[in-house]
């Protein structure tokens, strides 16, 4: 009877965690919710560098991402390519050729996406709306 007892305690024990691994695989494997708001094409509207103006011309900068982790960046004619990968509030993109890079995503909703850049110790922030 006392032996009886121990094992179902066991498998009690072993239940509990095979449950907690189906819920840790579950949650790590499910898709990453800013990756999927990301998708489509961002068109920009406005480029701040220390909150102020930048004389640079975000209405020339385009985005596209897809579902398959591809991205287009466009600005004033020039065109770069690459794949790309969020992590909760951070986009890396890694160009054809070149080495990964890192931009926070201070805001995703539906329609508008708010990049918090450091270039040079310059702090930017690009904001662009779907299109």
């Amino acid at each position: 009877m006392k032996c009886t007892f121990k094992l179902q305690t066991l498998i009690m024990k072993l239940f509990f965690v095979c449950i907690a691994i189906v819920i840790t695989v579950f949650i790590a494997c499910s898709p990453n919710e800013n990756q999927q708001k990301l998708i489509g094409k961002w068109a920009g509207v406005e480029w701040l560098v220390n909150d102020k103006p930048s004389g640079l011309n975000a209405q020339s900068t385009f985005f596209s991402f897809d579902d398959k982790g591809a991205y287009t960046y466009e600005y004033l004619g020039n065109k770069e390519k690459g794949t790309y990968k969020v992590e909760n509030e951070m986009l890396f993109t890694t160009p054809e050729n070149q080495q990964e890079m890192m931009v926070k995503i201070a805001k995703l909703t539906k329609d508008t996406l708010i990049f918090d850049m450091n270039r040079g110790g310059q702090a930017e922030m690009l904001t662009l709306i779907r299109k």
